[in-house]
């Protein structure tokens, strides 16, 4: 039974070497890592990097959990058009075909809007405030691509009848932990670059100032619903041994995390040590 790796975005992840741990196990990652990696199992909760991931060509090979992905006929295109923009005063649609001159029969739609326009340069992960994304599906991409809502149901394990939760609503990374537990079934699952807090006062993540990310500029995220979601985790795979991995220092990075002290199934490794432990060179 494989090692699973579950990797956040964190900027410690930085000089992981990825090709590395898909020889020692499954490796799952979150979001933009796309650009840069094909992973056994890539999530995505914001539609704005749902629409980027599957307009790449990566669902085309790669498996894809997304938390909201509903293809519509098209003779719904109008009506979903302006259900979209009714409420928004200036909305960009971004609109996008595999194929610009062929007939679609489905289509995938969301609309976003920034809450706070007053962010600095108007920039709201990239696109501005107002925009109404709007994909056009085509059958092999559309094979890989699986709902959270599908596989995450089991996490209400007494849970019964129609109607109810079957998608938490959790961060990225702790669905990705979840989502790997739940499909890979490991003995120990290693969290890489799921940094909690930054090393300054903005934002830490290797992909920002990039589409579909915040600006460096933005102030750090508080990580309490990580810490808890990532914790439920940890407490619905009691038979998993997680690991999380830090960079060496002292920075709030690097420190272990009081929330989960009581879980016995909870250990913590210096990135060198990870390294050796997995007997690959650092």
């Amino acid at each position: 039974m494989s090692d699973l790796f579950v990797l956040g975005n964190g900027e410690s992840r930085k000089d992981i070497d990825v090709d590395l741990l898909k020889t020692k196990g499954k490796v799952y990652g979150c979001n933009a890592m796309y650009r840069e990696h094909k992973l056994d199992g890539l999530i995505a909760v914001d539609p704005m990097l749902e629409h980027e991931i599957y307009r790449s060509g990566y669902c085309d090979e790669n498996k894809v959990y997304f938390r909201d992905w509903e293809n519509m006929p098209n003779e719904h295109y109008e009506m979903m058009k302006e259900a979209q923009t009714s409420n928004m005063k200036n909305p960009t649609i971004r609109e996008w075909k595999h194929t610009p001159e062929n007939w679609y029969a489905n289509f995938v739609i969301h609309g976003q809007s920034t809450v706070n326009q007053e962010r600095p340069n108007d920039r709201w992960k990239g696109d501005g405030f107002e925009n109404v994304y709007i994909t056009w599906t085509y059958g092999l991409a559309d094979m890989n691509i699986k709902l959270l809502s599908d596989i995450m149901g089991d996490y209400y394990p007494n849970w019964e009848g129609e109607g109810g939760p079957k998608d938490p609503g959790w961060s990225s990374g702790a669905t990705a932990m979840y989502i790997g537990c739940r499909v890979e079934k490991p003995k120990r699952c290693f969290l890489i670059g799921m940094d909690m807090y930054s090393t300054t006062d903005f934002i830490n993540n290797l992909y920002k100032n990039t589409n579909g990310y915040l600006s460096d500029n933005e102030n750090s995220v508080t990580p309490q619903n990580w810490v808890i979601q990532m914790g439920r985790v940890m407490v619905r795979y009691q038979d998993i041994e997680f690991i999380k991995v830090n960079p060496e220092g002292n920075s709030q990075v690097s420190q272990r995390m009081p929330q989960w002290d009581s879980l016995p199934n909870v250990n913590y490794m210096y990135k060198n040590e990870f390294y050796t432990h997995l007997g690959l060179d650092f």
